[in-house]
């Protein structure tokens, strides 16, 4: 996604975030960049514009903006079957050159980045007065999406909001700048509800918004990331910023907002999907010294918003180096490995003081060491930490065939033996690198001299390419330690 002034460069041009929304039974999209706001209907209604006919509803008072509404169902034959429980109906304020227009939808249901190579035009005849002409294709994520022409809709239904006219006047002697606009000097944020708190989100680190999908392996309600997921064949950490962690199942939190950094990803999990807001750098409270926060904000119609800063979100998710790809390689996720004699489990691959793989089974969970049990780690002290109700001791990977001085241990991995029925014990490492589905490493084996047969994984071809990885299997070495 981007900003509306200006769009980042890391964006290509070809590819537009859309904004998903359904009106009956169709779900329609509209470029981002039209969308100035959602917002709830107004309690006290719209304000009747007497009419003889049309598909206008009224005007709403949108932030001191007169803005006229449109019914799209009275105007075109929309189908009425839908899904019930989309949400409550809310307007979207619609924008084109310095016009603005509202519309009725009921549910807003994500954004979705449509790359323009995508889009099929299925309305061939030369017509000016046609609403929807293109289709985005249905893809996993959305059924088929019908993009809606903004500025035809504007036109059609000569009902608009001139944006200039909600400037005050200017004197004669004072020459405005040429690229006053709305908007400029602000940049865009998407709103969500998390938890009991609302959250703004910068656009330009948004990549979609999609149902939460299933989780593959739970890391512990009580921590930021609760969760490891897969969104098409990636491996990803699945994170709740909620101060009281109520974002995280599906009944609390049934969205995930996939955040972007580079190479990397994350699942931010979220209740609901709001609106888009545009701040002004100066109107944001910073709050430099927080861990999450780049400020917060106090809007009358929102209440309090915070807003969230990407860099640090990225920087307290180790876990989220397993979503790496590279989109260059083919290997096994792709299955250019046969599946005879590669290994039935998935490996999760770790970074303690070298790269290693271990088995997930009698992986219970993957936790952030508290910077107390770092500091006593280090210095070979007891290390403890709370997990469930439970003090978990943490222990340092032994020496297998260290070279250098342990790691920064940033992670716990939480391990319990086959059968067994005591604590966890958590074993400290510095970050996730991969995940290795099931059958796609093989599993070989050599002799060290006195250390004996150790066991090796061979995934050539995956993500950074791990060929020769020494196997560790944590659940046993839970065993052991115990």
């Amino acid at each position: 996604m981007h900003d509306v002034n200006p769009p980042p460069a890391t964006l290509s041009p070809a590819v537009v975030p859309h904004v998903h929304v359904r009106v009956g039974g169709c779900d329609i999209a509209i470029p981002i960049e039209q969308v100035r706001q959602a917002v709830p209907l107004p309690p006290q209604g719209l304000t009747a514009l007497p009419r003889r006919s049309g598909a206008l509803l009224g005007v709403a008072d949108v932030a001191g903006a007169a803005v006229p509404i449109v019914a799209l169902e009275r105007w075109l034959p929309l189908p009425t079957e839908g899904d019930e429980d989309t949400g409550a109906p809310r307007l979207l304020v619609l924008q084109h050159a310095d016009a603005l227009v509202g519309v009725r939808v009921d549910a807003v249901l994500g954004v979705k980045a449509v790359a323009a190579g995508g889009v099929r035009r299925v309305h061939h005849a030369p017509d000016d007065s046609e609403l929807f002409e293109s289709v985005v294709p249905a893809s996993a994520a959305a059924p088929t999406l019908c993009l809606l022409e903004v500025a035809r809709l504007m036109r059609l239904a000569q009902a608009w909001c001139s944006a200039a006219e909600l400037a005050p006047p200017v004197s004669a002697d004072v020459v405005a700048p040429a690229a006053q606009k709305p908007g400029c000097g602000t940049q865009r944020f998407a709103v969500f509800l998390i938890g009991r708190e609302r959250w703004a989100v910068p656009v330009a680190a948004v990549q979609q918004v999609v149902p939460l999908p299933a989780t593959e392996l739970a890391l512990g309600r009580n921590d930021r990331t609760w969760a490891i997921g897969q969104w098409r064949g990636r491996k990803l950490p699945l994170v709740d910023i909620s101060e009281g962690r109520q974002a995280n199942d599906r009944q609390t939190a049934p969205w995930m907002v996939l955040l972007g950094q580079g190479p990397l990803v994350l699942g931010l999990t979220v209740s609901a999907c709001e609106q888009f807001v545009d701040l002004a750098p100066d109107a944001v409270a910073r709050t430099p010294e927080d861990a999450l926060l780049a400020g917060v904000i106090l809007r009358p119609d929102l209440g309090k918003l915070q807003i969230l800063d990407v860099d640090k979100l990225f920087g307290l998710t180790p876990g989220a180096s397993i979503s790496r790809i590279d989109p260059a390689v083919s290997g096994p996720r792709s299955g250019t490995l046969p599946s005879d004699a590669t290994e039935p489990l998935p490996y999760l691959v770790f970074d303690a003081d070298q790269r290693y793989a271990t088995p997930v089974e009698g992986i219970v969970g993957v936790v952030e060491i508290p910077r107390q049990a770092q500091d006593d780690l280090r210095q070979g002290l007891r290390a403890i930490l709370a997990w469930r109700d439970q003090t978990i001791r943490v222990v340092n990977l032994p020496a297998i065939a260290r070279s250098a001085a342990p790691s920064d241990p940033l992670l716990a991995v939480l391990v319990q033996a086959p059968g067994s029925t005591s604590a966890p014990i958590g074993i400290a490492i510095r970050s996730l690198c991969d995940w290795l589905p099931a059958h796609s490493a093989r599993l070989s084996g050599m002799r060290m001299g006195a250390m004996g047969e150790l066991g090796l994984i061979n995934a050539k071809g995956a993500v950074d390419d791990h060929a020769n990885l020494v196997v560790v299997d944590l659940a046993q070495m839970a065993y052991l330690l115990g």
